[in-house]
């Protein structure tokens, strides 16, 4: 992390709190399940990136916030969509909850897991998996995990662990 760039620090929000924000902001944004999140970072002001990873700078899966509306997601070339979609989603999460904590620029890199890993993650989950949507569709396809993450365009692993978390699995 480059000295001119500020390591996120958590925003201590529960876990409630930080779902219902992003359920909030999907709603508000209009994102459906499994929309591609690409023309949503674009809106915002930023952009996502993909590097191969014997690139010299290659961070896998990161954000660097400039200011508010330029920021960059960096992204491996050799995952899957699933994979990147909730990677994509993870990154927002820092952008909208710790990137307001900083008084300059700021950067998350995707290593460990530490309570600002969670909060992206919990982030990332409700953005992609909005509680009433997701128990209606595992209830509608009788919670077969391997239909919904394919409707919510997640992988088969961050789909099940959403469905425990709901109290469904």
């Amino acid at each position: 992390m480059s000295d001119k760039h500020a390591a996120p620090t958590p925003c201590n929000a529960s876990k409630a709190a930080i779902v219902a924000a992003a359920e909030k902001f999907a709603r508000d944004v209009e994102l459906q399940p499994g929309d591609p999140l690409e023309p949503l970072v674009e809106r915002l002001g930023g952009q996502v990136c993909y590097k191969r990873l014997d690139d010299a700078d290659f961070d896998n899966g990161s954000i660097v916030v400039e200011r508010h509306g330029k920021f960059t997601i960096t992204l491996p070339t050799y995952t899957g969509a699933a994979r990147d979609r909730f990677t994509i989603a993870h990154e927002l999460g820092h952008y909208f909850l710790h990137f307001p904590l900083c008084s300059c620029p700021m950067a998350a890199r995707r290593y460990g897991s530490d309570r600002v890993e969670w909060e992206a993650n919990w982030f990332a989950a409700g953005l992609l998996m909005p509680s009433e949507q997701f128990r209606g569709t595992f209830e509608a396809y009788a919670g077969d995990v391997g239909k919904v993450a394919a409707l919510f365009q997640v992988s088969t692993q961050a789909a099940a662990i959403r469905a425990k978390s709901l109290g469904l699995a």
